[in-house]
């Protein structure tokens, strides 16, 4: 009775009905804990008979492997892995990505002549001849990676593999100048913004400032915006955010970066040898690009110092999506403080807004100053091939104040205001194709208006300006890696600039309205290769044509850097660029003498294409302690316009085309004593103009600094960084008065830039804490003082006529400016 009972239990449970694995593996994690991990494809398929319920963990999975054939490996924190056995004579695996846990597709997977590639799950099959057997993977994105031995055993098991794309472009020098600045095999100069030491005068890293600590960098006129490299004018400087050209880079009307130091994550420095795939931009080309890749965890920032408070959040949009939005705006309308008080004097001193010349007739008040940038991107993956990224930068900065004036016994007020204002927009898709080949196209558009009333109460006068560019952009580019020692890139570029110019005053009764539109086509195809170890060649060719001039031209541009033993390096650059647009002045007055300067587009008649050619020879020596280099330069910039140069002597009213030629040398001393960092820059530079239809035709270039100079040193211990420097060079050059002339009313000047201003001196100290408030919080604070000594440094000078007399205008630039701040950085990663 009893085997009789015991036989019709088995049978009954012989027969009970098979389940999916699945339902099996659901119902034991809700038995046991944990997790498996696994690819549905390898399960959802597989049916099987329930276990036996009396079972524990570690008999159940016998019971499965003997029923399904699967493997499962036991992992940390409770994860159960199953996988499919390796077949005999074969290697098999899933490829995933080391941060995003995704799979990876379309890697190639080798062993001697033997190839395969990864599928949508990452995964992949390859015949072996011996278990011995080396097998490699190889993808565009991630290198070519050893997966034997250790990383393929007897089953299929997950392989994560880190991003490090395959980039002739490699570091030549690291830590140039300081931590986070580095120097690339193709001359190019790169910052990581978020990981570089502090430098002297910052409190935040200020993309802008920051490369005006290199050599042969510098503002001439001490604002972040009016960058002069290698003599060249600020216009002759193209600085692009994530691709998109920049006309507006400055809050405070030039004195700080528009572009919110704390999304950017790297910005390039070209001054000679630019890629093929770059236009414009006679003198350097900046770029600055913003956080990268797709966000897997909430993180936020918030922060301030005493003129702008600014806020950051990132986070994750399901699993192929992440969104970032950062915003930043000028604290004035909250709270004053000696720090904004400095840079308001210095944006606004000399112009109409101060009014220094305020008599009991006319004065100026309820000044009214405010700046915001807001920026967005947004990254989506729709594969691991293939990528979405859009961003939009918004930007802001406008001054009012209110003119009053007694007449007739009435108080009569008028206000004027300067607005200035950058709308920017781009979608850019990344395509990988294979293991060697990707495709990028970008589409982005621009526009930049800069608006200004202006009321004069006594003549009851009114001066409306305005100056606009809009831009779109179409960039097609495309590159093929042959192998780890050579890739190839070309593509195509449409691009159409339009700018326009509205100028309107009632009294007299005068109306003008311009607008020039330029379409332009680029191609361009560039050669990457290292053709013998410790030599590194990029020879590219760039085509420019002009569709309303019926103009085309080539431009050549080459980077060789050669290693000549263990610890010298030779590098040789040379290029030819040109570019459309150019700043020009009209009156000192326009645009309430703020900024003076507008955009205008060549026109072949009294704005020629401007074009340039340059050449570069440079030393570095590098060896533990000690890197220095040495570079020399030659450069010819032809097309410029007297309107373009900021000339306040006899040409201030001129407009006349000519050129001019530049060449000094560049040195650098970079000797490190950990903790402590320790810098020297110096910069010589001749830079003459030649304007064949002025009297005298040759002399000296407004941007002339014969000399600078830069002594800098920062120091670390644990958590606090302290940073201190000097910053020395020889007085820009400008134009003496020999007279009045009564008759005519006008000054009688001396030959043009033969005088000199007196030497700059400026000593500027940094100090920075970081700490820890939590796992997921973490803070930083600051303090900085910008010319220690509070000396006097003069930027300009020129003459005017007042009353009959003339006056010598001094312009000066910051005296001591302290500031702080404090950053609070959240993250829902405990990984730093």
């Amino acid at each position: 009775m009893f085997l009789g009972f015991f036989g019709s239990f088995d049978t009954s449970a012989q027969k009970s009905p098979k389940v999916t694995l699945r339902s099996v593996l659901e119902q034991t994690e809700q038995k046991f804990g944990g997790s498996f991990t696994y690819m549905d494809q390898d399960v959802d398929h597989l049916m099987v008979n329930p276990p036996d319920p009396a079972l524990n963990l570690q008999r159940t999975l016998s019971y499965l492997v003997e029923e399904t054939g699967l493997t499962f490996l036991t992992l940390q924190d409770g994860y159960i892995s199953v996988r499919v056995p390796s077949p005999a004579g074969k290697k098999c695996g899933y490829l995933l990505d080391s941060e995003s846990q995704n799979p990876i597709a379309d890697v190639l997977v080798f062993s001697g002549e033997r190839t395969t590639t990864t599928d949508a799950r990452g995964y992949f099959e390859l015949n072996v001849i011996a278990p011995s057997e080396p097998v490699y993977a190889r993808h565009l994105n991630y290198g070519t990676v050893l997966l034997t031995p250790g990383g393929l055993g007897s089953e299929c098991s997950s392989i994560y593999l880190s991003a490090t794309e395959i980039d002739l472009d490699e570091i030549v020098i690291q830590n140039y100048v300081t931590r986070g600045i580095d120097k690339k095999v193709s001359g190019s100069v790169d910052v990581d913004v978020r990981n570089m030491d502090i430098l002297p005068g910052l409190t935040e890293p200020d993309v802008l400032f920051t490369l005006q600590t290199l050599p042969g960098i510098q503002s001439i006129n001490e604002t972040v915006t009016d960058i002069n490299i290698r003599g060249g004018a600020n216009d002759q400087s193209v600085v692009l955010w994530d691709g998109v050209r920049m006309y507006q880079t400055g809050h405070f009307f030039g004195l700080i970066s528009a572009m919110n130091p704390h999304i950017v994550h790297n910005a390039s420095l070209i001054k000679n040898g630019t890629p093929a795939a770059l236009g414009e931009g006679v003198s350097g080309t900046i770029k600055v690009e913003t956080k990268s890749g797709r966000a897997n965890n909430l993180s936020a920032e918030a922060g301030g110092n005493l003129f702008n408070s600014d806020m950051l959040i990132e986070a994750p949009i399901g699993n192929k999506s992440s969104v970032l939005v950062a915003s930043r705006q000028s604290l004035n309308g909250i709270v004053s403080s000696p720090t904004y008080d400095q840079y308001f004097d210095r944006a606004f001193r000399g112009t109409d807004v101060v009014n220094d010349q305020n008599t009991s007739q006319v004065t100026n008040s309820d000044e009214r100053f405010q700046f915001y940038d807001l920026a967005v991107k947004v990254h989506h993956d729709f594969s691991p091939s293939d990528q979405l990224k859009v961003g939009l930068l918004n930007i802001d900065n406008s001054i009012q104040y209110q003119e009053s004036a007694q007449i007739d016994s009435i108080r009569v007020s008028r206000v004027s205001r300067l607005d200035q204002h950058s709308l920017l927009g781009y979608l850019t898709y990344e395509k990988l194709w294979n293991d060697r080949f990707k495709t990028q196209l970008l589409g982005s558009a621009s526009n930049f208006k800069q608006e200004s009333i202006n009321f004069d109460v006594l003549q009851a006068q009114q001066h409306v300006l305005e100056n606009e560019v809009d831009e779109t952009t179409i960039k097609a580019t495309g590159i093929y890696y042959l192998n780890d020692y050579l890739n190839l890139s070309g593509g195509i570029q449409f691009q159409e600039t339009g700018i326009r110019n509205y100028r309107e005053i009632n009294k007299p009764d005068f109306r003008s309205l311009s607008k020039e539109v330029l379409r332009s086509t680029g191609l361009f195809v560039e050669g990457n290769s290292q053709p013998f170890a410790g030599t590194h060649v990029t020879l590219g060719f760039r085509g420019n044509y002009f569709e309303k001039f019926n103009r085309f031209r080539l431009e050549p541009r080459l980077s060789l850097l050669r290693e000549l033993g263990k610890h010298f390096s030779a590098e040789l650059m040379a290029e030819a660029k040109s570019q459309t647009t150019v700043q020009v002045v009209d009156f000192q007055t326009d645009f309430l003498g703020v900024e003076k300067r507008k955009w205008e587009l060549v026109n072949q008649d009294d704005i020629p294409l401007v074009t340039s050619g340059q050449v570069s020879l440079g030393v570095n020596y590098q060896k533990q302690w000690l890197l220095m280099t040495l570079e020399g330069f030659r450069k010819q910039v032809d097309g410029i316009v007297t309107s373009s140069q900021g000339f306040l002597n006899q040409f201030q009213f001129i407009r006349s085309a000519g050129s001019y030629e530049a060449y000094g040398v560049e040195f650098l001393a970079n000797p490190k004593f950990e903790p402590l960092n320790t810098w020297l820059t110096y910069t010589y530079l001749n830079s003459d103009y030649s304007f064949p239809d002025l009297i005298p035709p040759g002399f000296r270039n407004n941007f002339d600094i014969t000399h600078t100079l830069s002594l800098g040193a920062s120091y670390q211990l644990q958590d606090i960084e302290l940073s201190s420097g000097v910053n020395f060079r020889t007085g820009r050059p400008f134009t003496n008065n020999l007279g009045y002339d009564q008759a005519n009313e006008e000054i009688i000047y001396d030959i043009p830039n033969t005088s000199t201003l007196d030497q700059y001196f400026r000593l500027d100290f940094s100090a920075r804490y970081s700490f820890r408030i939590s796992d997921s919080l973490r803070g930083k604070c600051g303090l900085a003082v910008w010319n220690l000594t509070n000396r006097k440094n003069e930027v300009n000078s020129y003459f005017q006529v007042v009353d009959g007399e003339i006056e010598q205008v001094s312009q000066s630039a910051l005296g001591i400016v302290p500031n702080v701040n404090l950053r609070i950085i959240y993250s829902s990663s405990k990984k730093e």
